[in-house]
């Protein structure tokens, strides 16, 4: 089968490419040649311009493209590029995948569990309300941008994923590193543990799960619309900071305050990325057969960290 993948140079678009190359699959990477210098693969300059007819017979294309959520305080220049990045962006693509002849089969379109805000200990299913707050209104405007190839036919997968368990980037990383560089951490010090009370929902997923529900929306699926890319069992802060601790070998319970979080983060992002918490479990994904291999956190944890 062919596959073409935006974003593909992140920790999940690198590892879903070389899982689909590994298993005999042609799989090309839409490149931004202003910035992806001598790498190969279909050119396009997001938001702005993108030749429909070079994405002809793709079989599915996966969409992880967008600028980082939690890297930068959320400035009203920062919400800006994450707007661009993100929505102008799908939009971008899902307009061009609409044009395409043939067309592609299957869209699965990154989104995030943000898009549920503060659930409290409330179990978010995809059929859960929308939150509120900038990320929920990211995640949803991000999600509706994919309505050009939805009315053109493709299916679309929205995939709302929650913590993806690599120490390498995404939500864990910057947990495990909130001043910048890994060596500054406080959990791989010993000086960390669960923070603001602990008491907030996390879900989580395992790398090696993200990668295999992405397939099974690619390949072996009929799923549309939003679709949680979650761990059966979602954990308080506290339960995921332990696991941590017990991953790094290294004692986690040390209280953070949220203040912390807050000073090091801004509030607003402090907020929507560590102290808000979404009780997300996996319904449609489960009632559609997927088998999830980590469901046991420590396990999960130790495999990251290996």
């Amino acid at each position: 089968m062919r596959f073409l993948i935006a974003g593909s140079t992140g920790v999940i678009g690198s590892a879903l490419f070389d899982r689909l190359r590994g298993e005999g699959h042609e799989v090309m990477r839409l490149v931004r040649p202003q910035t992806e210098e001598g790498a190969e693969g279909i050119p396009w300059d997001p938001p702005d311009h993108l030749d429909s007819s070079l994405l002809g017979g793709f079989d599915g294309v996966v969409s992880l493209a967008g600028r980082s959520i939690g890297q930068r305080r959320w400035s009203d220049e920062e919400k800006r590029l994450l707007w661009e990045s993100r929505v102008d962006t799908t939009r971008l693509l899902a307009e061009a995948l609409a044009d395409a002849e043939p067309r592609p089969r299957v869209l699965v379109n990154a989104s995030a569990v943000g898009f549920y805000g503060d659930g409290g200990d409330a179990v978010l299913t995809e059929g859960s309300p929308k939150g509120e707050g900038f990320l929920a209104d990211l995640v949803a405007a991000w999600e509706a941008a994919t309505e050009p190839a939805t009315s053109a036919g493709v299916r679309v997968a929205m995939t709302r994923s929650g913590i993806v368990l690599s120490p390498d980037g995404g939500a864990l990383g910057r947990l495990l590193a909130p001043f910048g560089p890994k060596w500054l951490s406080p959990y791989r010090w010993g000086l960390g543990g669960p923070v603001a009370g602990g008491r907030m929902y996390w879900s989580w997923i395992s790398l090696d799960d993200e990668l295999a529900a992405m397939r099974h929306l690619l390949i072996e699926s009929d799923l549309g619309g939003p679709v949680n890319l979650v761990a059966p069992n979602p954990v308080t802060n506290r339960e995921f900071i332990k696991a941590v601790g017990r991953a790094l070998r290294r004692p986690a319970v040390m209280p953070i305050p949220g203040f912390v979080l807050e000073i090091v983060l801004g509030r607003e992002l402090a907020d929507a990325l560590v102290l808000q918490g979404q009780r997300a479990v996996p319904a449609r994904l489960e009632g559609d057969g997927f088998e999830f291999a980590d469901t046991d956190l420590d396990e999960a944890m130790a495999k990251a960290f290996k």
